[in-house]
Order: C-alpha cells, then sequence, then structure tokens
C-alpha cells in the first residue's frame, strides 16, 4: 500500500488576494497614522502593533516604511490622475480640454490638504527615498495626461522643444497654486479658478485678432 503523503506543516500559503488584502488593510492604518502625527514619528514596530501584526510579519508585506508610504502616494496619484482622464476623455475641445484637466489637478489638492502633506511635504524623506517612486516609468506615465492635452491645445505650429518647456511649466505653476493656497492660506489669494484660468491662457498662443493695433510703435 503506497504511502499517503503528508500535508505540508505550517501555515498555508496565502493567495494574491489576500495578500493584496493584508497590503490593503496595512496602508489604511498607515495613512491614518501618517496624516494624524506625521510620517516621521511613526516607526514600523508602531505601525506592525496598529494593524494587529508583529513586526517580522509586517516585513512580509512591506520591506520599509518607505515602501509604504509610497504605496500610499500611487494610490493617491492613481484617485487624482484617473479622475483627470476621464475629465480629458470627455472633452473633445483642446483649449478647454487643458483648462479642465488643470483646474481639477489644483482642485484635488485643495480639496485634499492632508494628500498634499503627505506628498509633497512629509518630514523624515531624503531625495534618494523619493527619487525611487519619482523616476518610475508608472509615475511619469500619470503626467501624460497634462503633458498631451496642454500639446493638443499648443497645436502642431509649436515646435516639440517649445512643448516640452511648457508642460513642465505648466506642471511648476499648478503645484505652485496649490502649495501657496494650501499652506499660506491666509494670504488673500485671488480664486483659484482665476488663477489656474489666467496662467493657462499665459501659456497658450494669442489669438492675433485679440493684438492691439499699434503699428510702427509697437
Amino acid at each position: 500500500m503506497a504511502e499517503q503523503k503528508r500535508p505540508p506543516r505550517g501555515r498555508p500559503q496565502r493567495t494574491e488576494k489576500q495578500i493584496a488584502e493584508m497590503r490593503a488593510k496595512i496602508s489604511a492604518r498607515a495613512l491614518r497614522l501618517f496624516q494624524e502625527e506625521g510620517y516621521e514619528a511613526i516607526s514600523m514596530r508602531r505601525l506592525a502593533k496598529e494593524a494587529g501584526l508583529t513586526p517580522m510579519t509586517l516585513y512580509k508585506y512591506f520591506d520599509s516604511k518607505i515602501d509604504i508610504l509610497r504605496s500610499l502616494w500611487a494610490g493617491i496619484f492613481g484617485e487624482l490622475f484617473i479622475d483627470l482622464e476621464k475629465i480629458a476623455a470627455r472633452e473633445p475641445d483642446p483649449q478647454a480640454r487643458i483648462h479642465a484637466v488643470s483646474l481639477r489637478y489644483v482642485t484635488y489638492w485643495l480639496d485634499s490638504p492632508d494628500h498634499y502633506f503627505m506628498v509633497f511635504m512629509s518630514k523624515g524623506i531624503s531625495q534618494l527615498d523619493v527619487r525611487g517612486f519619482v523616476e518610475a516609468d508608472a509615475t511619469l506615465a500619470w503626467f501624460y495626461v497634462l503633458r498631451d492635452s496642454l500639446s493638443a491645445a499648443l497645436g502642431d505650429g509649436v515646435e516639440p522643444p517649445v512643448k516640452r518647456l511648457k508642460s513642465e511649466l505648466l506642471l511648476c505653476i499648478l503645484n505652485g497654486i496649490a502649495h501657496n493656497l494650501i499652506t499660506i492660506s491666509s494670504y488673500p489669494w485671488s480664486d483659484h479658478e482665476d488663477l489656474v484660468r489666467t496662467a493657462i491662457d499665459g501659456l497658450l498662443p494669442k489669438n492675433p485678432s485679440d493684438a492691439p493695433i499699434c503699428g510702427d510703435a509697437c
């Protein structure tokens, strides 16, 4: 009679779904703690306790605390840029499209200042920590909706190097608007919609019919 195989000892392997669910649970605890107390103040041991895990178990799901933070960043950017892509897809006019996605980009951060602080102003993070996330192809691809929307609004008459320069300037402007309105909120800023509209109009080609008639004096 053939000998029956005994089941392997130890806990059964977790499925991909179970792993994803546990990562989501840990991320949710981390999000709350980072927002309430700051990224720098929370240790992996503290996070493990809050999630009902041992530190050793926590490290099976995330390699480090910065790994958890990058996961949260990815979730925040994913939520934002999926929204921007939907807005871009339903707006056929190129100039209206760049205005709409730019306004939503700024409004998202204004509506979620805690997300803004976590992404752009968390303490205890080095440039090396950030670089791996920012330079990843997946992260860069999110910003294509802004780049491509501006490119379409600029039209074929604008050279690619100029389009690239203006797309970079656009991102600096939008982040600057969000940053100032969030971090210097006591200043009597103009309405954010007016700020975004004026900034975009400054990047787009001027309508020749709007130019002043001044002859040789121009």
